[in-house]
């Protein structure tokens, strides 16, 4: 018999949480536990709207060491999708699609660390991604990778076997300027050395 996946709920009002916690009681799959304590695989958040209770909730959850966050929200708009995945939430589930069956799901694709979103969901989400990338970031040569265009062409360049003169001289940049952008990289990703953040740029498809 497959092990039961031990799960903890919490939401900002006790009406709503105790709803979702006799919805999951009711299925073999899972184990409902009574505190963060108990080491849950998953943790359910319920919430009205994502605004800055629901936000504290989601935050105060991963501060208690919960990994996997799924939150059940009534209405998730655009801004409450980007809103839910910032604070570190791995799925969202509309309160209108929370039968037993869907949040059973929902939480065994969450303990496997998959993402949980309905294709509707999933679509408006990359619609706002998109749209981020396009009209906030792209303007200002970043990226949501968290590198820009130059630390993106000067780890390519590095990746093809060029050195840091020959790569100042056709970025028409200072040599300083290739190894500040370098060392930038490397710190803000704890990377070891330039070869280690080509290896890392290389394995995340940053270049």
């Amino acid at each position: 018999m497959p092990q039961r996946i031990p799960v903890h709920v919490r939401g900002l009002d006790p009406i709503s949480e105790t709803g979702v916690i006799t919805q999951l009681r009711s299925r073999p799959e899972l184990t409902v536990v009574p505190a963060m304590s108990d080491r849950p695989e998953v943790v359910v958040a319920v919430a009205d709207v994502i605004g800055p209770p629901a936000i504290e909730l989601i935050r105060g959850l991963r501060g208690e060491g919960a990994a996997r966050i799924i939150t059940v929200l009534s209405a998730p708009d655009d801004a409450a999708l980007l809103a839910a995945v910032e604070a570190g939430v791995c799925g969202v589930v509309s309160r209108a699609e929370a039968t037993p069956e869907r949040l059973t799901t929902a939480i065994t694709h969450a303990a496997a660390m998959e993402g949980v979103l309905s294709p509707k969901l999933l679509g408006r989400l990359l619609e706002q991604v998109s749209r981020l990338q396009n009209q906030v970031l792209a303007p200002r040569g970043l990226h949501l990778s968290g590198i820009s265009e130059r630390e993106a062409t000067v780890l390519r360049l590095i990746a093809q076997g060029n050195e840091i003169k020959e790569i100042a001289a056709e970025l028409c940049y200072s040599e300083r300027t290739i190894k500040n952008t370098l060392h930038d990289v490397v710190s803000r990703f704890h990377l070891r050395n330039r070869t280690h953040a080509v290896a890392f740029a290389l394995q995340e498809g940053l270049i």
